[in-house]
């Protein structure tokens, strides 16, 4: 009596649930995302009014951390760079002067390398008042020359921002990335419920109140500038 093998049962492809898919696509966007953001780009949001007119608190930056691995800093750059004295501290600026050119103000005025500085369509005076050089470097500084590796940056409203003028020139080290482009917008609602302890249950009210008030806040004409 012969007996023959039994003949095995071909198995059918392994059917995935939609779940696990969408967990695998969630954690590969996740890596994808967190790469980008170590090695590539550099998120920011402008918290004030330092910036403006050229960005508006609720802007969110994209800057680029590849950009000066090829290229040197150049005067007209908007660039995110580390606060010198702050540590922990981010600002968006724009470059004004680089190495061995020479930063003087006067009466408001900037003049580099002793001529009046063509400055961008951007910039703009909020305070009317010229403030006396003892009480301030805001409208006066005496000349200053750009170490070398270093750049002399201001912000857009030259009387409300924070910059050279209080921490003086930026080590090229400093920078962390070149600004790009306005990639969302947010306006600022002081009637917002606070993200305060025990946090739980006010990111909720948060997260709620954002949901329904959306397309409210969202500066739509403000996306990709």
């Amino acid at each position: 009596m012969i007996i023959k093998p039994r003949k095995k049962k071909k198995r059918g492809p392994r059917h995935i649930s939609r779940s696990v898919e969408v967990a695998k696509a969630l954690l590969l966007l996740v890596v994808i995302s967190a790469v980008l953001r170590a090695f590539v780009f550099h998120p920011y949001r402008i918290p004030d009014q330092g910036m403006q007119s050229g960005l508006y608190p609720g802007d969110f930056l994209l800057a680029s951390k590849l950009s000066y691995k090829m290229d040197k800093p150049k005067v007209g750059d908007l660039v995110l760079v580390r606060n010198p004295i702050k540590i922990g501290e981010k600002l968006v600026s724009r470059i004004v002067a680089v190495e061995g050119q020479t930063v003087e103000i006067s009466g408001k005025t900037v003049y580099v390398d002793g001529e009046p500085f063509k400055d961008f369509e951007t910039a703009l005076h909020t305070d009317y008042r010229i403030l006396p050089a003892d009480f301030s470097t805001r409208d006066y500084m005496p000349p200053q020359q750009v170490p070398p590796g270093h750049i002399f940056v201001l912000g857009d409203n030259r009387d409300s921002s924070e910059d050279s003028r209080n921490f003086g020139p930026v080590p090229n080290s400093g920078i962390l990335g070149k600004g790009l482009f306005v990639y969302f917008s947010w306006t600022p609602d002081p009637g917002a419920p606070k993200l305060e302890s025990p946090y739980i249950i006010p990111a909720m009210h948060l997260f709620f109140y954002n949901v329904f008030n959306f397309t409210s806040r969202v500066r739509w004409d403000r996306l990709f500038i």
